[in-house]
């Protein structure tokens, strides 16, 4: 479901295809952040996808009463703390998609699926 909201210039629609892509450029950015990784199993056990380099293939968006909730699973650098990339990461998601957007982000949530 797109995110919908009205200001002075008027009612803006953004779809959850164009927020999980701001997140995916963001998560990649982040020290510590090897890649992100599908959630699901198919993806993870038999590598279906991966000649493609989708940006936001880890990331899930849900939006309720235009609120964000995000999810997304990422693969770190091993030796890196991984507390240090979570809170890093969590806070750079908040602060981008809601500057970039203008969007109330009400969670994020940061799934380690590995390190390499």
């Amino acid at each position: 479901m797109p995110l919908k909201t009205n200001n002075i210039y008027g009612s803006i629609t953004i779809s959850d295809k164009a927020v999980s892509k701001i997140v995916g450029r963001v998560a990649l950015d982040c020290y510590g952040v090897v890649a992100i990784s599908p959630n699901m199993l198919a993806y993870r056990l038999f590598g279906v996808g991966k000649k493609r380099k989708i940006i936001n293939r880890g990331v899930r968006i849900t939006t309720m009463d235009n609120r964000v909730y995000i999810n997304l699973y990422v693969i770190i650098s091993k030796g890196i703390n991984k507390d240090a990339v979570v809170d890093s990461l969590n806070s750079l998601v908040l602060y981008n998609v809601s500057n970039i957007t203008g969007m109330r982000v009400k969670d994020v949530k940061i799934h380690i699926v590995g390190s390499v």
